[in-house]
């Protein structure tokens, strides 16, 4: 028998709680213009948390489902705002470089109209990958009226030298190059010499006698003979001099006056013999 019971105990509980329910009910209608007793009360006092039980666990799905639409929702806001935030970094961005662009290129305007001579601006669109060999490409050409041997500065310096030309674009070979040569001239003394190329980073100023009054930090300058360069245009500055034991030969190193790997606008003179 007791076995019987507590096997079907939660069968039993489940009928008592329904005929107390069904009591319950019964008594609340019969009662309805009478004062709440102590039955009353009692009543009250038991259904009440069976009451909120009930409804809580009617309505927890529903309100487990909200927060999960809800949570949702965020996460869809929080990336839309994540979205528009990067696109308006971006935006800022471009927004910047294009103002940086446009004072660039006022300040090469303003430096094109103080040139003595007739120059077209080129902006540089490829850089030559190569160790040795130092050139890079502009985005003018034949078309614009570009001719081989042209002369090509910054506002540092002289740059280089037009080599080839195309339709829409021209390379320039910069004076670093083993095969770029310039006739120099240093300021201070007024000592001549060539000014050639190394395949690296510095310049050599050759063709200067032992005893020549060339000195660290001399300015040397184009002196405007080869034909190709006009004159008074920066190289660079002496940066090293090493004479032999006999004293007979010597090597000046010049650092560049151009920042190469700075540039993204140069000035395109016409030839020489244009001019002169």
């Amino acid at each position: 028998m007791l076995k019987f019971f507590f096997k079907n105990l939660t069968r039993f509980l489940l009928v008592g709680l329904l005929v107390f329910c069904v009591w319950l009910i019964v008594h609340r209608n019969s009662h309805r213009t009478t004062k709440p007793g102590l039955v009353k009360d009692i009543s009250l006092t038991v259904w009440l948390p069976f009451q909120k039980s009930i409804t809580w666990l009617i309505t927890f799905p529903e309100n487990t489902l909200n927060a999960v639409r809800e949570l949702r929702n965020l996460r869809q806001e929080v990336n839309r705002l994540q979205l528009e935030n990067q696109t308006l970094q971006l935006e800022l961005s471009n927004h910047k470089s294009l103002e940086s662009d446009l004072a660039r290129l006022e300040t090469v305007l303003q430096i094109k109209s103080k040139l003595p001579h007739k120059a077209k601006i080129a902006r540089i669109i490829a850089r030559d990958p190569s160790t040795w060999n130092k050139s890079f490409i502009v985005d003018v050409g034949s078309e614009d009226g570009v001719l081989l041997d042209s002369p090509v500065i910054s506002e540092q310096g002289i740059v280089g030298r037009i080599i080839t030309v195309n339709s829409k674009n021209s390379r320039v070979l910069l004076t670093t190059d083993p095969n770029s040569s310039v006739a120099g001239i240093a300021e201070r003394s007024r000592v001549n010499g060539i000014v050639q190329g190394t395949g690296r980073n510095h310049l050599k100023y050759g063709y200067v006698a032992a005893n020549e009054d060339v000195i660290k930090d001399d300015v040397v300058v184009s002196s405007g003979m080869g034909g190709t360069f006009p004159k008074g245009y920066t190289l660079g500055t002496v940066v090293k001099k090493t004479q032999s034991e006999s004293g007979l030969n010597t090597d000046i190193e010049l650092a560049p006056a151009v920042d190469f790997a700075a540039l993204d606008y140069v000035f395109i003179l016409p030839p020489i013999d244009i001019y002169q």
